[in-house]
């Protein structure tokens, strides 16, 4: 008695289990490259806001300076700072550069400078929004 019950054919299932693994590894590296991609345009927005916040902070009261000399009561002039901030993104072409970028807040209380800039990060699977901060302290 031979059963008369076929055998199942297992012809193609390799096959299946093959585009199921080109697929998860392409979704993967999918994920790898927008990880990426964040992290070099976030550390690019850092540059960039480092630069802006050195330039800031070197926005002193020049007449204090000129008056007392480089002292304890050198100050940064707190609209200068706001203006070199906002001139040494336009000369270095950062809003050129990364398209979307603004200034989110330039504050100084005279001795620190903090700037915080805002950009969207562009990734394949669409578009988020990054904030990064730099502060320098001129004590």
């Amino acid at each position: 008695m031979s059963g008369g019950g076929r055998r199942r054919d297992d012809r193609g299932s390799v096959l299946l289990l093959g585009i199921g693994l080109v697929v998860v590894c392409v979704l993967a590296l999918a994920v790898l490259v927008d990880v990426t991609a964040v992290f070099l345009q976030r550390q690019r927005l850092f540059a960039v806001a480092d630069a802006a916040a050195i330039a800031g902070a070197q926005a002193i009261d020049l007449d204090a300076y000129y008056a007392h000399g480089a002292s304890a009561s050198t100050r940064l002039d707190p609209s200068a700072v706001t203006a070199a901030v906002r001139s040494h993104l336009e000369r270095a072409g950062a809003r050129a550069a990364i398209p979307g970028l603004t200034v989110s807040r330039v504050w100084s209380d005279g001795n620190s400078v903090a700037v915080a800039l805002q950009c969207p990060i562009r990734v394949a699977t669409g578009e988020m929004y990054d904030t990064v901060g730099q502060f320098y302290s001129l004590a």
